[in-house]
């Protein structure tokens, strides 16, 4: 199956692509986010540094933040489901004031 990834801001950069461009992968039929997260090593995993990818567990770091269906937060854990939208966006929290 087909899956769509967007990285946004600082994450597109540091992989060079364009923020909020679609990524598509191309994961088995019946996939969890760790087959996502694989296929994103498997892809960009040498581009990340340490800050923000754990080449070890082959997930974002505590401070990348995934996004799903409307908007929710996915769990940080490799065996959650994947959203039934299709997609994951994928960015940095910002601070500002």
């Amino acid at each position: 199956m087909i899956y769509t990834v967007r990285f946004f801001g600082v994450l597109a950069m540091v992989l060079g692509v364009q923020s909020g461009a679609p990524i598509s992968l191309e994961l088995p039929e019946g996939s969890e986010y760790g087959s996502a997260l694989d296929a994103i090593h498997e892809k960009y995993g040498d581009r990340f540094p340490p800050s923000m990818w754990d080449r070890g567990k082959k997930m974002f770091s505590s401070g990348v933040l995934a996004f799903g269906d409307d908007g929710r937060f996915l769990p940080r854990t490799r065996s959650a489901s994947l959203p039934k939208c299709g997609e994951i966006r994928f960015h940095l929290p910002l601070s500002g004031g």
